[in-house]
């Protein structure tokens, strides 16, 4: 990315820069939308009609009109293409709780199809058939949109999403294939860093005070804020995580990966443990300056109401950076805050029991 310094440089935010180029032609660059909604709530909590309580502004990010619906493609992309031909040839794997496997899925395709630009008589042995390892808890609606696309073979192991990242990279490691990580990559971490150059572009620094990203192995956070806190240092950082799966949160704490016993969430994307030695866990010491958690209520309060005040559909992970703010609010007086809204695809079932609870949703 030509004419872009770093005030204060890191290998992450180096590692973003490099992939601006290289994904720049199969991703989108995502709005940034003001929101009346939450500026409002600050407000209301403010200072009983005066203005000195009052939020300066309040945007959304809004990956969730990404391609494949999520951050994650970003990442997928930058690993993808960065692989040699060799590379390629020895097969891919990955593991994914749905967002990611999508990514991948796509990040496969444009590269097949951007080697066959290069060489239209590419033998059909070549053709790419990667594998993908998904929990046994995976979303259905996410399985569904897998299967739909038909490019790839699914594999179910293992009660959460560190079970099936470890089958996953055994099989690759066994059989000479490439392990793509969800998040434990540079080259991922890298891709999802570019959403932090593009907010530098999309605002002033005076209107980012306070950027809440939500968080689960924590790829999209350490690329994220390593980027912010190069280029500028005062921007607070809040990971965003649900009540019923804290992992990274509580390795930060620890100062290692801790392995915890983690509960059903609305927030999916996030959801399960982290890789022992997860090159995510230290940019989080470094550059993550708060932490958030919050509850299931909280979290769907959040989805509704930017159904409700934007005619948005969020995941769960999106409604958690959402509803941190919300609890947040009482900081914000005076502030401006950017909420990284990293995916909208959302289940059917889902958005019925949100909208409907106590119906069958049939």
């Amino acid at each position: 990315m030509s004419g872009f310094v770093f005030e204060y440089e890191n290998p992450y935010a180096l590692e973003a820069l490099e992939a601006v180029d290289r994904i720049k032609d199969f991703v989108l660059r995502t709005p940034v939308e003001s929101s009346p909604w939450l500026q409002g709530l600050c407000e209301e909590l403010g200072s009983q009609g005066s203005r000195e309580g009052v939020a300066h502004s309040v945007h959304l990010k809004l990956e969730s009109e990404q391609r494949t619906g999520s951050f994650k493609v970003r990442g997928a992309v930058n690993k993808v293409l960065s692989l040699s031909e060799e590379e390629v040839r020895q097969g891919l794997i990955t593991s994914s709780t749905g967002n990611h496997a999508l990514a991948f899925m796509y990040a496969c395709k444009e590269r097949q199809l951007l080697h066959a630009g290069h060489d239209a008589g590419m033998p059909k042995q070549h053709v790419m058939r990667p594998k993908i390892y998904l929990p046994v808890n995976a979303s259905k609606y996410k399985l569904s949109k897998l299967r739909s696309l038909g490019a790839a073979d699914l594999v179910l192991h293992g009660e959460d999403c560190v079970a099936s990242e470890m089958e996953a990279a055994r099989v690759a490691r066994e059989t000479g294939a490439v392990y793509v990580s969800p998040y434990n990559d540079m080259k991922v971490i890298g891709g999802q860093g570019t959403i932090a150059l593009e907010l530098l572009q999309q605002l002033p620094r005076k209107m980012m005070d306070y950027v809440f990203v939500p968080v689960g192995g924590g790829g999209l956070i350490a690329g994220v804020a390593s980027v912010l806190k190069a280029a500028d240092r005062t921007i607070r950082v809040i990971g965003c995580q649900p009540a019923a799966s804290d992992v990274m949160r509580r390795s930060v704490a620890s100062g290692a990966i801790v392995q915890l016993k983690t509960g059903d969430t609305l927030s999916d994307a996030t959801a399960g443990g982290i890789e022992e030695g997860s090159l995510t866990l230290q940019p989080c010491m470094d550059y993550v300056d708060e932490w958030e958690v919050v509850s299931e209520e909280e979290i769907g309060a959040a989805m509704k109401g930017v159904i409700q005040h934007h005619s948005k559909l969020m995941e769960g992970a999106a409604g958690c950076a959402i509803a941190a703010l919300v609890k947040r609010r009482s900081q914000l007086a005076g502030k401006s805050a950017v909420v990284v809204c990293c995916g909208g695809n959302v289940a059917l079932h889902t958005l019925q029991q949100l909208l409907h609870p106590g119906e069958n949703g049939t």
